[in-house]
């Protein structure tokens, strides 16, 4: 066989499509099934995982939803979701939108509250007449009337108006929001009369406080108020007068009947300080100058306690300029002085003449005389001798405990350097009537009527003197404004902590204590005793309002305070308090040394501005027709009554002197002062 073997090529041929092994095909039905399971089983790994989760909005909005997070389910009140952040979104009509993050934890129920915010109101403000008034609103210009504010937040804002020669206007107005439109017509009352005034000779010039107005016979608007009116003519003397004008009351003065140049003259006399009366008149004491009608007899009449009169006839000149010089003779009286026990020494106007027996002969005017002697309290009185009579002064001394027992001291002070001033008691309404502006519910108006006198702080407790009883207490800090320099009031302590350093004082000072426990509360004890205490409500209510007439606020009756009134929210306190006092400033961003401010007629400071006071009284807000007689406030309470303005009031109603607050807890803007009962 042949090594070479020829091998034949196969022909290829492509294997048809056709022929190829089929794939396996699924059915279905058991794709189906299947995948129902899945869910079922993703449902219930949700029902299982998932958290019950409440969204409590208020008020409730139109539409809620869930923006953004995993899946989640909404069922009834109720969501439920699984663990993690999500993003809620609610709508309602004349809110804003709410849009805010939630983070749902692990608890299985969950509440999230959420409130809903006002849209802002419009307000329309006009004023009556139509004359351009600066509007305020919170104590912050903002326009001009006719003014429509766009969007005005709501809630209760105060409402001002302004404007040349006329009254201010003050009011509060709650803006209801949501986008509705509200309006307020300031009525304004102006602030001056019409006054007519006429002269003979006619055609002399008016002055009102020193200004140009016009001419005789004219009817001018002067501004309410106490009003100095001049009247000049050449050749005339000046009519002047002061005037009361009260707003809206025209008055018609008399015809003022002008005068021609007067003549003068010029007393001096030995000794000075003599009465001087010319035809009946008193005219002034020496040395005096007096203008005198010229072409009339003047009868001049000179006296002095304890001198001789004189009396001199005289006529002058027109623009004459006549000088009198002249002596009197002095008149004496006789006064025999015995005194029992005998002994001591005898002063005469602060003179020393011997012993207190004798028989002095001295000018007929008033005289001091004091009586001295050891171991007796001095007695001082005062004489008129009378000339040509002999009077008789028996003086018996009082031993220095018989003194101490006859006289109540007008101040007294404790072993802590705390001044208290003598308060002597009277009628008063406290509280404030239902039309007053400003007005809150709890100001309710009692009668009241105080029949003891009492003793009261001049100053409030200063952080120093609390520091003697307790160390260890900080009053805090108001923005950068230290609260616990030695000089400022104590504040950041509770009523309790007031009352309990009050015991400590009178057990300090040996006095009985004034409060006692009962059923775990403290209480005054009544009658109370003369412990040192705080002042009651009425107590409190008398010495700061009714230390003179009685107005709305401490400085008077109306917006804002002039500069220097005290201690309150200014300028400096803007954007540390909700409002403040516009263009007001008092130089302390928070509490003052105390006394700083003005003092009132009765001595006390710092009643209005600086810090609140703590009072004994428990607070209650309950109407008594009957009138009140030494009240204390009710036996038992949850919260003690506070008064009095403070260093971030700014507010038209916090201001004034009715203002009542409340609490229990210690607050860095109240602080107190002690009280103490006479008897």
């Amino acid at each position: 066989m042949s090594d070479n073997v020829t091998i034949d090529a196969t022909p290829f041929t492509r294997v048809d499509a056709g022929s190829k092994k089929k794939k396996l095909s699924l059915k279905p039905v058991p794709i189906v099934i299947g995948l129902i399971f899945i869910l079922l089983f993703l449902a219930a790994l949700f029902m299982f995982t998932a958290r019950a989760v409440r969204f409590n909005i208020s008020p409730i909005p139109d539409h809620l939803s869930v923006t953004t997070g995993f899946f989640n389910y909404r069922l009834g009140e109720r969501f439920l979701m699984l663990p993690g952040d999500y993003v809620i979104a609610a709508e309602l009509n004349g809110y804003r939108s709410l849009t805010a993050p939630v983070l749902v934890g692990s608890d299985p129920d969950q509440d999230f509250d959420f409130e809903m915010v006002k849209l802002p109101g419009m307000l329309a403000i006009d004023s009556i007449p139509e004359i351009g008034a600066d509007v305020f609103i919170d104590q912050v210009l903002a326009g001009k009337t006719p003014l429509v504010l766009d969007e005005i937040e709501a809630g209760l804002h105060d409402i001002s108006l302004r404007t040349e020669r006329y009254l201010p206007y003050e009011s509060e107005i709650v803006i209801e929001g949501k986008r509705l439109k509200q309006e307020l017509d300031a009525e304004l009352e102006p602030a001056w009369a019409e006054i007519s005034l006429s002269s003979l000779p006619a055609d002399a010039t008016i002055y009102v406080d020193d200004l140009e107005s016009g001419a005789t016979p004219e009817s001018i608007e002067i501004l309410e108020g106490n009003r100095q009116l001049k009247v000049k003519k050449q050749g005339y003397k000046v009519w002047q007068s002061e005037l009361e004008v009260v707003h809206g009351q025209a008055q018609q003065l008399t015809e003022i009947i002008l005068i021609k140049s007067d003549g003068k003259i010029s007393i001096e006399t030995s000794p000075p300080s003599v009465n001087v009366t010319i035809n009946e008149k008193y005219r002034g004491q020496t040395p005096l100058s007096v203008t005198l009608a010229p072409g009339k007899s003047y009868q001049v009449l000179l006296s002095k306690a304890g001198y001789e009169q004189i009396s001199r006839t005289i006529q002058v000149e027109p623009e004459e300029d006549l000088s009198l010089n002249l002596t009197l003779n002095p008149v004496v009286g006789s006064i025999r002085i015995s005194v029992q026990p005998p002994g001591g020494e005898l002063f005469v106007d602060g003179n020393s003449v011997g012993n207190p027996s004798q028989q002095l002969s001295l000018t007929a005017s008033r005289h001091i005389l004091e009586i001295v002697k050891e171991g007796y309290a001095t007695y001082s009185t005062t004489v008129t001798p009378q000339p040509g009579l002999s009077q008789q002064l028996l003086v018996t001394l009082q031993t220095n405990d018989e003194a101490r027992v006859a006289a109540i001291p007008q101040t007294i002070v404790t072993s802590t350097e705390q001044t208290l001033t003598l308060i002597l008691p009277d009628k008063l309404k406290m509280g404030a009537g239902r039309r007053e502006r400003g007005r809150r519910s709890n100001e309710v108006q009692k009668d009241v009527v105080l029949t003891k006198a009492y003793y009261l702080g001049i100053h409030e407790v200063t952080n120093k003197q609390f520091a003697t009883y307790d160390p260890t207490h900080d009053s805090g800090v108001f923005g950068r404004s230290l609260l616990n320099e030695d000089s400022r009031p104590v504040v950041n302590i509770t009523w309790e902590a007031a009352v309990r350093f009050c015991n400590w004082l009178s057990e300090r000072d040996q006095m009985p204590v004034a409060y006692h426990q009962k059923n775990g509360k403290w209480q005054l004890i009544s009658p109370t005793t003369t412990g040192y205490r705080l002042p009651t409500e009425a107590e409190w209510a008398w010495a700061a309002r009714y230390a003179s007439t009685p107005t709305r606020f401490p400085w008077g009756a109306a917006m804002p305070p002039p500069k220097g009134s005290g201690n309150y929210a200014d300028e400096s306190a803007e954007g540390m308090v909700p409002y403040h006092i516009v263009g007001y400033m008092d130089s302390f961003r928070g509490p003052a040394p105390v006394g700083t401010f003005k003092v009132n007629e009765l001595g006390i400071y710092d009643l209005a501005g600086n810090v609140s006071e703590w009072i004994s009284d428990y607070y209650s807000v309950e109407l008594e027709r009957d009138q009140l007689t030494d009240p204390l406030g009710p036996d038992t309470g949850d919260y003690y009554v506070i008064r009095g303005s403070n260093y971030t009031n700014g507010r038209f109603s916090e201001l004034r002197w009715t203002f009542r607050d409340y609490g229990s807890e210690a607050r860095r803007d109240v602080g107190f002062r002690i009280a103490r009962s006479v008897e």
